[in-house]
């Protein structure tokens, strides 16, 4: 067919040819046609979902057919839903950056055979999760590895993807770094290879004590993982939940921060701590307070009351990981790919291990100095 503007604006049909050139698609195949295939807003919602739940590609297909009432209603083919979970896979890690990453941690191997990364795939062979450490964070993970901090709050990118380094503490009581990961997600089977993962890298030492900030799926983990292991959770995390959660409290009452406090660090008594905890809740007026009641349920893993008698190297939250992602965010920016991310991150731990030989030279050169009283 073909037209011409004319000066009104309009358009006139000047030719018109009946024959077809291509063969019409069959009824029960017009649902096939690239012009007739779209995935949906809502399907795209239950599609995310679906993959942050850990659904298969297939499961979630069968799912939407299901709810379309058939195959021919779904508005798209099998390879559509394919290309757009993976695109949106690929928005995580660029294309390219998976052969690239392989092939730096394989230069890394070459220079130092005692360097361990190891990297899970899903069924379509991308990758999801990414562990590495060297032979230094090992042998210091060997001395100093019996609290690590854990957190996942940093991104690395506009995409989202966790940065988790395992975070310790040294007899400088210097900030040092025993492993560090990437991860596609914050579920149990994430947390789960990470952290037997962490274990095979460290021969099988699983630490006295774990602090991390409150997370049920990060908690499943490590009790399964970890069951030798005390859990802490971070208390400057439960003190901005509060803040958050109770903010009507701490702004009607002065008094609240300091017996909230005391609740937290105070008491040695576990009847006393009983005690003071009902009459706050009594004198505040939140008995019935369901942020309360949660982390009462899991007090013993922040209340120092319950806590006196683990080691925990004079840690009480995670704030070296957060030092940790605040030192990389001076050098990492949002579009950085994940090769730049590596070779930040190596940068950054040398400067780590730079300022400990520091300590180290500054302790050889100089005679402790007695800082009590001692009677003769």
């Amino acid at each position: 067919m073909t037209c011409q503007l004319q000066k009104d604006g309009m358009l006139e049909v000047v030719s018109f040819y009946e024959q077809h050139n291509h063969e019409f698609a069959h009824s029960p195949m017009k649902h096939m046609l690239r012009s007739k295939r779209k995935i949906t807003p809502a399907q795209k919602a239950i599609a995310n979902d679906a993959e942050k739940s850990g659904i298969s590609i297939k499961q979630t297909v069968d799912l939407l057919s299901m709810q379309a009432g058939g195959r021919e209603n779904l508005g798209f083919l099998d390879v559509d839903y394919k290309n757009y979970v993976h695109s949106k896979r690929r928005m995580a890690l660029k294309k390219g950056d998976g052969r690239a990453v392989m092939k730096y941690f394989h230069k890394m191997q070459l220079e130092d055979p005692s360097y361990f990364y190891s990297i899970q795939l899903d069924d379509d062979d991308l990758i999801m999760n990414i562990f590495w450490a060297d032979a230094r964070s090992v042998v210091d993970y060997g001395h100093f590895g019996d609290v690590i901090c854990f957190d996942t709050t940093y991104r690395t990118n506009a995409c989202g993807r966790p940065f988790a380094p395992f975070i310790g503490v040294n007899h400088h009581k210097q900030t040092i770094i025993f492993g560090a990961a990437l991860l596609y997600d914050e579920t149990v089977d994430s947390f789960k290879w990470l952290f037997e993962t962490f274990l095979s890298a460290m021969s099988g030492k699983q630490p006295k004590t774990i602090l991390t900030d409150q997370s049920a799926a990060m908690a499943k983990a490590i009790s399964e993982v970890f069951p030798k292991s005390n859990h802490r959770l971070c208390v400057w995390h439960i003190y901005q939940n509060a803040a958050k959660h109770l903010s009507h409290v701490f702004h009607s009452s002065k008094q609240f921060a300091d017996d909230f406090g005391n609740c937290v660090y105070d008491y040695e008594d576990e009847d006393e701590w009983l005690c003071a905890w009902e009459n706050m809740l009594k004198k505040y007026n939140l008995t019935n307070n369901k942020w309360l009641d949660g982390i009462f349920d899991v007090k013993e893993k922040w209340a120092m009351v319950y806590g006196r008698h683990m080691f925990t190297a004079d840690m009480k939250s995670t704030q070296r990981s957060e030092s940790m992602n605040n030192v990389l965010k001076k050098y990492l920016k949002p579009k950085h790919d994940l090769l730049q991310f590596l070779g930040h991150y190596s940068r950054v731990l040398a400067e780590k291990r730079h300022q400990e030989l520091q300590a180290e030279f500054k302790m050889s050169q100089t005679t402790p100095i007695l800082k009590v009283d001692v009677e003769s």
